[in-house]
């Protein structure tokens, strides 16, 4: 069972990492193309998370997400389904 765990989890943060470097090669892209230049995300990204409240709810999404799997990555198993019958 912790190998089919562990096999899944890999699995979900290569998508996501996948999925997160197309996100940033389309705006790199569009930005080229729109005729904004490379520098452009540099700039946006400093207006991405300008108060502490984001921050602060963005480290707690990030954590939402991390904190379960690093449980289930640990102990190899996770949360059964009995009463899906």
């Amino acid at each position: 069972m912790k190998k089919k765990t562990r096999r899944l989890l890999l699995r979900k943060y290569a998508v996501i990492l996948l999925l997160s470097a197309l996100s940033l090669l389309y705006l790199y892209l569009m930005d080229r193309m729109l005729g904004y230049g490379v520098n452009n995300i540099g700039y946006i990204i400093n207006y991405l998370l300008y108060t502490a409240s984001e921050k602060l709810a963005a480290v707690i999404l990030l954590l939402c997400l991390v904190v379960p799997d690093a449980v289930y990555w640990i102990r190899g198993n996770q949360p059964g389904r009995g009463s899906e019958k």
